[in-house]
C-alpha cells in the first residue's frame, strides 16, 4: 500500500464512540448518522442527503475514492471512510466501522412471513449504518458488514467508498 499523506485520523476508539453515538441518535436516517461522524473530522461540512453527499464526495478533492481492499487497514488507523450508492428516490450511505473483517450475512430476515437466516458469505469490513427501511442488514452498529446494507452482489458492486483527506 502507498504511504499515506495528508490524512485526517482520530484514535480508533474515538471513531467507534462517534459512530456508536451517531447510530443511537439517528436510527432512521443514514445521511444524518453519517453526517454526525463527518462533523468530527470536518466540523464545517453542511448536512446533505445521501444522494447529495455521494455527489459531493465524488466531486470534492478532499474525498478520495478507495477500493474495498484498502478499507479495513485504513479505518483501523482512524481514517474516515464513507460508502454509498445513489438510488431513487433515496440513496444509502454508511460509515466503515473499525474492527476485523467478518463474514457478511448470518442475521435473521423474514421471507413470506417466515423467519430465515441470511446466508453467510464473504469477508468484509464492518459498517455503521442506520435506515428507515425494514431491511435488517441496513441497521448496524459495527455488528454487520459493508455488504449487508445492500445484501445483493449486483447492488454491492455499484457501491463506492471514499476516504476523507483534508487539504493541509
Amino acid at each position: 500500500m502507498p504511504e499515506v499523506v495528508n490524512v485526517a485520523t482520530i484514535p480508533v476508539d474515538e471513531l467507534k464512540k462517534v459512530a456508536d453515538d451517531a447510530y443511537e441518535k439517528n436510527p432512521g436516517s443514514c445521511s444524518h448518522s453519517v453526517w454526525q461522524v463527518i462533523k468530527r473530522y470536518a466540523p464545517e461540512q453542511p448536512y446533505r442527503t445521501a444522494n447529495a453527499l455521494i455527489a459531493f464526495m465524488t466531486a470534492d478533492k478532499q474525498w478520495k475514492e478507495t477500493p474495498v481492499s484498502e478499507l479495513n487497514e485504513r479505518v483501523n488507523r482512524g481514517e474516515l471512510i464513507v460508502g454509498g450508492l445513489v438510488e431513487q428516490p433515496n440513496g444509502h450511505v454508511i460509515v466503515v466501522y473499525p474492527g476485523p473483517n467478518k463474514p457478511a450475512g448470518g442475521y435473521a430476515i423474514t421471507v413470506k412471513n417466515k423467519s430465515v437466516t441470511m446466508p453467510v458469505r464473504g469477508s468484509y469490513p464492518l459498517a455503521m449504518s442506520t435506515s428507515l427501511s425494514g431491511w435488517p442488514g441496513a441497521k448496524s452498529k459495527g455488528d454487520k458488514t459493508i455488504w449487508d446494507s445492500w445484501a445483493k452482489d449486483e447492488k454491492f458492486k455499484e457501491v463506492k467508498f471514499w476516504r476523507f483527506e483534508p487539504a493541509q
